[in-house]
């Protein structure tokens, strides 16, 4: 049975054991084996993609409702922050290579190899700041399955007139 954590790759049937790093027997260490430090500091921290993990950037309104879908089906989710209303999924490394055929979304923006800042650890509303977290659990966990991921925001970024909610800087 295919892991809902595979990433695109992988379910096509292609491997990426050699860029993924090893993962914490108990899953709420996920975030911690990942992040290290920066995901318990109480300041933003500025850490590196694409050896540990990669970020899926998309705007608020479909943001929401592919978190809101992953929730209500119970599907694997992970930690979610915003930054200036721009909503940054964490997916294990690699996850942009598609099946063929397939593509992340033309409003989905995917981030590897950059050094990205992520919110320090109490910053969970907007309290007028522009980066905070909008999930960190359940706790530990840091990926989101980028396969459903992938097919929650090819629908809600195809859909007309999404609903705004929220910050829209």
């Amino acid at each position: 049975m295919l892991s809902t954590l595979a990433t695109p790759a992988e379910a096509a049937g292609h491997t990426l054991d050699w860029c993924m790093p090893p993962w914490p027997p108990d899953p709420s260490q996920e975030a911690f084996t990942v992040l290290g430090p920066a995901w318990r500091s109480p300041t933003p921290k500025s850490v590196p993609t694409g050896e540990a993990f990669d970020l899926v950037r998309v705007a608020e309104a479909p943001g929401r409702l592919a978190l809101e879908y992953l929730q209500r089906r119970g599907v694997r989710r992970g930690a979610v922050f915003t930054e200036y209303g721009s909503w940054h999924f964490f997916v294990p490394p690699g996850s942009a290579v598609l099946p063929p055929g397939t593509n992340w979304p033309h409003t989905v923006t995917y981030l590897t190899g950059q050094h990205v800042t992520i919110p320090g650890r109490g910053t969970r509303t907007a309290e007028q700041a522009p980066l905070h977290w909008i999930t960190r659990d359940p706790a530990g966990h840091l990926f989101t399955a980028p396969l459903f991921l992938w097919a929650a925001l090819r629908e809600f970024t195809a859909a007309p007139n999404l609903p705004t909610t929220g910050n829209t800087k």
